[in-house]
C-alpha cells in the first residue's frame, strides 16, 4: 500500500489505512469472503478478495515487483468466471484511485464515490452478459 497507493493518497490516508488492518479484521475477512492467490515460483505475488454471494470484489492486490505482468488480470478473470457460473448479473466494487484505470480496462464503469475515512474510492460496476 505504501508503494502503490502513495502516489494517489496522502501519507495520513495511507497511515490510517494501514492502522485499520488488524488481526481480528483479517480473520473475519478470511472467514466471510472468498480469496484467490497468485504465485510465481512458489512466491505469493498477488491475491484477490471477493464475495460471489454479494456480487462484490473487495480487493485485488499485486506485489509491486510484479505489476504490469498480467497477474491482476488473471486474478480478475478467475473471479469473473465464478460470478458468471453463479448466475450473477453484475459485479460491484470500490476502486482505489490508483486502480480505476485497471478496472475501466476490464469493462467497469464509474457509479459514484465512496470514502472510508481518509481513503477516497470510486464505486464501479460491470454488467455480465452471457456469451453463450
Amino acid at each position: 500500500m505504501r508503494e502503490v497507493n502513495s502516489e494517489f493518497y496522502s501519507p495520513e490516508a495511507v497511515s490510517e489505512w494501514l492502522r485499520d488492518i488488524l488481526e481480528e479484521n483479517v480473520k473475519y475477512q478470511f472467514q466471510n469472503s472468498d480469496w484467490i492467490v497468485a504465485e510465481e515460483k512458489g512466491k505469493l505475488v498477488g491475491f484477490g478478495q471477493y464475495s460471489v454471494a454479494d456480487g462484490e470484489i473487495y480487493q485485488i492486490n499485486v506485489d509491486p515487483d510484479f505489476l504490469k505482468q498480467g497477474i491482476g488480470r488473471r486474478l480478475y478473470d478467475v473471479m469473473e468466471d465464478k460470478f458468471k457460473n453463479a448466475g450473477k448479473e453484475k459485479i460491484s466494487l470500490n476502486a482505489t484511485l490508483n486502480a480505476v484505470g485497471f478496472y475501466q480496462r476490464l469493462g467497469f464503469v464509474r457509479k459514484g464515490k465512496n470514502a472510508i475515512g481518509l481513503v477516497n474510492m470510486i464505486k464501479m460496476e460491470k454488467f455480465l452478459h452471457d456469451s453463450q
